[in-house]
C-alpha cells in the first residue's frame, strides 16, 4: 500500500525501500503478502527501466501461489502484459488478456490496439459498456487512453481532452499512472511543455514524463552525440529546460535572460534542432536529460 503510494509519486527510492521491507517480513511465511510485495518490486524496477528484471520477478511471484487458483494471479498476468507491451510484443499481451476480468481485459485490449496504431479499435474498447463500473484509477486510465487515441488520430480536440484528463489526475493525486499509461500521451506532454500551466504538479509531471521517456526500451534511437559537445553552462541550462521558463532558468542559475537565450541558441545549433520541444526530445535521445 505505502510502496504503491510512493511509486505513484515517482519516489522510486522510497517505494523500493518499502517493498524490500515488506518482503523481509513476508518471506516464506505469508505467500499472498510475498506475492504482492514481489509485484510491487517488479513495478518499481519497471519504473527504473529494468524491464527484464521486472519480468523475472513476476515469474518468482507466481511461484508463491503455484498450484492455487488465487484471483491475485490476475495481477501478475496484467502486469506482465503491460511490460511485454512496452517491449513491442503484441501477441503475448493479447494471450494474457483472455485471463483477465472484463474491465481489465477491455483496457488492456485498448492499449494493444493503440500500440498497433489502430486508434479506432482502441476507442471501441474504451467506449464499450462492458467496462462497467471502474475504480478511480482504472477510470483515469480509460480517460488517459482516450486522450492518447485522440492524439494518435490527430483530433483537434486532443488538447482539451488532455487538459481535462490532467485536471482529474491532479485532483486525485496521480502522477506515475499519467506518464506510464500511454507512450503517445507521454510524448505529447514532453512536446507541449510550453503550453502546460507552470505549477508544482505540472513540473513534477514533466520531470516524470522525461524520466519515463528516457527509460523506455528503444527510446534512444540515435546515440550519436552533437559534433561539438555542450559546455557545462549549456548543459545546466538544458537540464532546466523541461520544467522552467527562460526567466526561471535565469533566476535559478543567477544569469541574465539574454545569457539564457545565448546558451540556448548554442544548444539548439549543436543538437541540430529548431525548437524547445525538439531540443528536449533530442536531449532525451542522447541521455543528456
Amino acid at each position: 500500500m505505502l510502496a504503491g503510494l510512493a511509486l505513484e509519486r515517482r519516489d522510486l527510492d522510497t517505494a523500493e525501500h518499502l517493498t524490500e521491507q515488506a518482503l523481509s517480513i513476508a518471506e516464506r511465511r505469508r505467500p499472498a503478502s510475498e506475492f504482492l510485495a514481489l509485484l510491487d518490486r517488479a513495478q518499481v524496477w519497471a519504473a527504473r527501466g529494468q524491464v527484464g528484471g521486472a519480468l523475472a520477478t513476476i515469474e518468482t511471484a507466481r511461484l508463491m501461489l503455484s498450484g492455487t487458483k488465487s484471483v491475485l494471479l490476475e495481477r501478475a498476468d496484467e502486469l506482465e502484459a503491460l511490460l511485454r507491451l512496452s517491449l513491442g510484443d503484441l501477441r503475448t499481451p493479447a494471450d494474457l488478456a483472455a485471463r483477465l476480468p472484463t474491465a481489465s481485459r477491455g483496457l488492456l485490449l485498448a492499449r494493444i490496439a493503440l500500440a498497433s496504431g489502430d486508434h479506432h479499435t482502441a476507442a471501441e474498447h474504451l467506449q464499450s459498456s462492458s467496462l462497467g463500473d471502474l475504480t478511480p484509477r482504472r477510470a483515469l486510465v480509460r480517460e488517459l487512453l482516450l486522450a492518447a487515441a485522440a492524439i494518435e488520430r490527430g483530433d483537434p480536440t486532443a488538447p482539451g481532452i488532455v487538459g481535462s484528463t490532467l485536471q482529474t489526475a491532479r485532483h486525485e493525486g496521480y502522477l506515475n499512472t499519467v506518464v506510464t499509461t500511454a507512450p503517445q500521451l507521454t510524448k505529447y506532454l514532453i512536446e507541449h511543455i510550453t503550453q502546460l500551466a507552470s505549477d508544482p504538479y505540472t513540473k513534477r509531471l514533466t520531470r516524470a514524463a522525461v524520466a519515463v521517456r528516457t527509460s523506455q526500451p528503444g527510446a534512444a534511437e540515435s546515440r550519436h552525440g552533437p559534433i561539438v559537445p555542450l559546455t557545462e553552462s549549456e548543459l545546466r541550462v538544458l537540464k532546466l529546460l523541461p520544467t522552467s521558463s527562460y526567466l526561471q532558468i535565469a533566476n535559478t542559475l543567477y544569469i541574465s535572460h539574454n545569457t539564457v537565450k545565448t546558451h540556448l541558441r548554442a544548444v539548439y545549433q549543436k543538437l541540430g534542432v529548431a525548437s524547445r520541444a525538439e531540443a528536449i526530445r533530442r536531449a532525451i535521445d542522447l541521455r543528456l536529460l
